[in-house]
């Protein structure tokens, strides 16, 4: 299914170092349109000056805005098509969001900038200053996120703002999964209560999961798509064959 193409983000467990070459066999997988960019975070750049060639590559930079900014003088001839930024002053994140705005105006077109957005009072506004500038948004679905996850996707749906989501369950069918996450933005944009949605983060079975994305046209599927643009996947060859198992990717 189309709405998988380029979904899945190689990223790494924290303090682990995905290997340039494990990634390039993904992709010469026959399912590996669904594997997206390998995330990497800045200072393994330089490591990556001639195994990283023609790797599509998302960059987590480190150093708040700056990072952001350095960016541009440290990736070199490597294919950088996305970088990732955390908001931390929590007691300005509009201002803070406003300052990487100005950092990403600095890189070179056709590189997405996502801005992880932290559960906090301002983060609203922020939201609003990430939105109006183009820019994208990365939060965290994990356990122990509050609000709950379904108030950030709606939150994000509501402000029409395109995102990445990270901490993902491993089982695709199971809670916080990459197929719950998907049938939850879903519903969503269908106007569905965060009930609906709660329901389906829960997990869902297998064969429901398949029925109905099989009834999703490309229309749907772009909707979606439109909005989750990415998903960190610590182990994508594994998810590729559950969903593979599951005649996801048919």
């Amino acid at each position: 299914m189309d709405v998988f193409r380029a979904l899945l983000h190689d990223s790494a467990d924290p303090g682990q170092v995905r290997d340039v070459g494990a990634h390039r066999v993904l992709l010469d997988r026959a399912d590996g349109w669904a594997a997206g960019p390998l995330v990497v975070d800045d200072e393994r750049l330089s490591g990556l000056a001639d195994s990283g060639n023609g790797v599509a590559l998302s960059v987590r930079t480190s150093g708040g805005a700056g990072g952001v900014a350095a960016l541009a003088r440290r990736a070199g001839g490597l294919q950088v098509v996305a970088a990732e930024t955390t908001l931390r002053d929590l007691d300005d994140l509009a201002g803070n969001a406003t300052r990487v705005v100005a950092a990403a105006a600095e890189l070179p077109d056709g590189i997405e900038v996502y801005v992880g957005l932290p559960v906090a009072a301002g983060t609203v506004g922020a939201v609003e200053v990430v939105e109006a500038a183009g820019l994208l948004a990365r939060i965290d679905l994990g356990h122990g996120t509050r609000p709950r996850p379904t108030e950030l996707l709606s939150t994000l749906v509501e402000a029409d703002l395109p995102f990445k989501a990270t901490g993902l369950g491993t089982d695709p069918f199971g809670a916080l999964g990459l197929v719950t996450v998907l049938m939850a933005v879903e519903v969503l944009i269908d106007g569905a209560d965060l009930r609906e949605a709660d329901a389906l983060l829960d997990g869902v079975d297998e064969h429901r999961a398949g029925v109905a994305l099989a009834s999703w046209d490309g229309a749907a599927s772009t909707r979606v798509r439109r909005r989750l643009r990415g998903v960190d996947c610590t182990d994508v060859a594994a998810t590729l064959d559950r969903l593979a198992g599951a005649g996801l990717l048919d």
